[in-house]
């Protein structure tokens, strides 16, 4: 789409707001912005700006109407009225990874599921870098996709993104050269209305590929298994952690070690002991990333070098310490179901659970049968008291009302030998900035209390 001279809205004002911004700019549009709130830097942005004009509160009816193109942040609604009439209207409406896609000329490696995206986009990036090949990583993972395109030099051999349910939700036409989906566990419920509209967001990820390309799926997960009919003709399917799978290019464990099928023999590509990532959910994501590393051609040996040295990422099941003969665990970054069945799963236990936030209207009742046998669990957040409702009479439960409390709490009920999970199943944003703050403060509690030990 050229944009050059034509007047442009810019919705949403967060972080891949801005870089919607900055890219509408140096394409020579004529911008305006506007955000339902007012931030706290409105100031800042105007005196960033001074060609934009920016528009702080509530959409007013047709706001959007008279514009060229519309360009929305990626969580914005887009069934709100001032966007509607716009669409009714003709005016093209397009999320950041749709123009991201128009601009990027390297292959695209794309990723989304409910949990694992972002583990599974850095090693994937890291394989790439130890290919030396030239790589930006991006997306819904740190840095935004429209900030990755080069202002000048050289671009990119490759492209590897994470991508949310709401950036994926905007997509129509983004081609990624290779895609993954990993996994469905319900999340976003209170955005998406239900699991079957965010399951179809997650699938628009594979709408636009075609011959050649490549879609890996978790052969494990029979949501996304069900997705398979539904892909383009041309692709080719491939799958992981399948122990009889028989689609070239798909990647196993088997015998203590990472499997790729070929045409005829299947190759080795390394030791299972040899990934420093622990966990059967770390295993699942090494064999994703290998099979989207050898789906873009990156080379064996380096796949298994970066495998080999990766040590994981912040607030995803990580050791903290130990107080009094108790460790602490930081999975933070467990914001759904899914990703706290998995936390419970991979650690021996007994287990003193620190669980809440904002569920985001997901079903947590499988957390009962989870947390039977457990030591006890410390609940807080905005979704406490479900919580409380649905582990009644499992085990000894613990409402707090900030993480330094939980932590006491945790401690106080735990005994030698115990394990302390944060893993809330809940977003943070009730209590905390982000994950991140929870997982810090929850870092910092421990050692507070290493502070107080003896």
């Amino acid at each position: 789409m050229d944009i050059s001279g034509k007047k442009v809205w810019i919705v949403g004002l967060g972080k891949s707001g801005r870089s919607l911004l900055d890219t509408a700019r140096r394409l020579g549009a004529r911008c305006q912005a506007a955000d339902t709130r007012l931030l706290a830097d409105a100031d800042a942005l105007r005196s960033r700006y001074p060609d934009v004009d920016f528009h702080f509160g509530a959409f007013r009816p047709g706001q959007f109407s008279g514009a060229d193109a519309v360009l929305v942040s990626p969580g914005l609604a887009w069934d709100i009225p001032a966007l509607r009439q716009a669409r009714e209207q003709g005016v093209p409406i397009l999320g950041d990874m749709e123009l991201f896609g128009q601009l990027a000329h390297a292959p695209i490696v794309a990723i989304t599921g409910s949990n694992g995206k972002s583990t599974v986009t850095t090693l994937v990036g890291e394989m790439a870098k130890a290919a030396g090949w030239r790589v930006a990583v991006g997306g819904n993972l740190g840095t935004p996709a429209l900030e990755l395109l080069p202002s000048n030099g050289p671009e990119p051999e490759l492209y590897v993104l994470e991508l949310s349910s709401f950036q994926l939700a905007a997509c129509t036409q983004f081609h990624p050269r290779a895609a993954a989906i990993l996994n469905f566990s319900p999340d976003h419920l209170d955005w998406h209305g239900d699991y079957t509209a965010y399951q179809a967001a997650k699938a628009r990820i594979f709408q636009a590929m075609g011959t050649g390309d490549t879609l890996v799926l978790n052969a494990g997960d029979a949501a996304v298994m069900a997705l398979a009919p539904t892909v383009p003709t041309g692709v080719r399917i491939v799958t992981f952690a399948a122990p009889d799978a028989h689609t070239p290019g798909s990647v196993m464990e088997r015998d203590g070690y990472f499997w790729r099928l070929g045409e005829g023999a299947s190759e080795r590509l390394m030791a299972v002991t040899q990934l420093r990532l622990m966990g059967a959910h770390n295993r699942e994501n090494a064999m994703a990333a290998l099979a989207l590393g050898s789906a873009v051609g990156l080379p064996a040996a380096a796949m298994a070098q970066a495998l080999a040295t990766f040590a994981g990422l912040p607030h995803r099941m990580s050791r903290v310490g130990q107080v009094a003969g108790v460790d602490y665990y930081d999975d933070s970054k467990g914001t759904n179901l899914g990703a706290t069945l998995k936390a419970i799963a991979g650690l021996p236990g007994p287990l003193v659970l620190i669980l809440g936030g904002d569920a985001k209207g997901a079903d947590l009742s499988p957390l009962r049968a989870a947390c039977a046998g457990q030591r006890a669990a410390v609940l807080l957040g905005k979704d406490a008291p479900l919580l409380a409702e649905i582990l009644a009479g499992v085990l000894p439960l613990r409402r707090v009302g900030s993480m330094e409390e939980a932590v006491r709490a945790a401690a106080a009920m735990a005994r030698p030998g115990d394990q302390v999970l944060l893993s809330p199943a809940c977003a943070s944003l009730d209590m905390f900035a982000d994950y991140q703050d929870r997982g810090h403060q929850f870092q910092q509690a421990v050692r507070n209390l290493a502070g107080g030990e003896g």
